[in-house]
């Protein structure tokens, strides 16, 4: 009888452990601000200029720049090799 109750109680110590070693060691997510350039696209050539930093965390506020008087909306490049900007900037918020 001995032997049947330490085993039921050794399992359920197992188990107990395993669900709270599961919870112990799950990764918190970091809530930091990426920033990027941001670019925008400039009459006639539509040509990516860069004009400002945006960060690529969504918020609700989008990027934008002023370029001789003229409010754009600022892009950012989703890879640094683009020759393109066409990812969405978002405004830095503090």
């Amino acid at each position: 009888m001995k032997t049947k109750s330490f085993k039921l109680i050794m399992s359920i110590v197992a188990i107990l452990l395993a669900i709270s070693g599961s919870f112990a060691t799950q990764a918190r997510e970091k809530k930091s601000q990426a920033i990027v350039p941001g670019y925008i696209h400039v009459p006639p050539t539509y040509l990516c200029m860069q004009a400002t930093v945006c960060t690529n965390i969504v918020n609700p506020v989008l990027c934008t720049a002023t370029y001789q008087g003229v409010l754009y909306q600022a892009f950012i490049k989703l890879h640094p090799e683009d020759t393109y900007c066409s990812g969405i900037g978002y405004r830095i918020l503090e």
